[in-house]
């Protein structure tokens, strides 16, 4: 088994071509609340993925959980991450994959162009660990909020245009009124400057 990647929540594992998830024990959690928790997020992030994999959307395909050790085995996605290669028309289909994601009512909550694989001239959303179902106007903006905030600080030079590639395609898509949403995101945006400012 080849390790992949070690981060807070999680270490990722590499099989015979299959991905393994597993969620790491927090010592400075109580064993038996640490056991619960990694074991009900495991679980959820689990049939996340199954629900948007038969849903239709582009995800890796989840294969297995292994409940004792709190792991999660899935298809791996041979492709590049958007963040190592990104351009704007690449933005705008990011938007029509969160939007359709969004109509399944499924909030990401790590939306970042390293979670956005390309592969076949498809795009793949990844890591599912803080996605939740949601069908609310102001998580549908959360999501939003958080891929402009990746572009920004990933893209920087590339930001202003991609975003607005992001939004053409995300609207075209998305089966509510986004009024109620970029409400939701102006209000969002307007927290974030009035935190920074102090």
């Amino acid at each position: 088994m080849k390790t992949l990647a070690v981060g807070s929540e999680a270490i990722i594992y590499e099989e015979n071509g299959t991905i393994i998830k597993r969620r790491v024990k927090k010592s400075y959690r109580i064993r038996e609340i640490d056991e619960k928790l990694r074991k009900s997020r495991s679980k959820a992030e689990f049939n996340v993925m199954q629900f948007l994999y038969k849903g239709g959307l582009n995800v890796p395909k989840p294969l297995k959980y292994n409940e004792g050790k709190k792991e999660i085995w899935m298809e791996k996605i041979e492709g590049i991450r958007l963040a190592e290669k990104f351009s704007v028309n690449d933005a705008k289909e990011v938007g029509i994959a969160v939007a359709e994601m969004h109509n399944l009512g499924v909030i990401h909550g790590d939306l970042t162009t390293a979670n956005i694989i390309r592969k076949d001239k498809k795009l793949y959303i990844i890591d599912f660990g803080l996605s939740y179902h949601s069908s609310k106007d102001e998580d549908f903006a959360s999501d939003i909020f958080l891929f402009k905030n990746a572009l920004k600080s990933k893209h920087n030079e590339l930001y202003k245009e991609a975003y607005s590639y992001f939004l053409h395609g995300y609207k075209s898509k998305i089966r509510k009124e986004f009024k109620g949403i970029d409400t939701h995101l102006k209000d969002i945006e307007e927290r974030r400057r009035y935190n920074e400012s102090y």
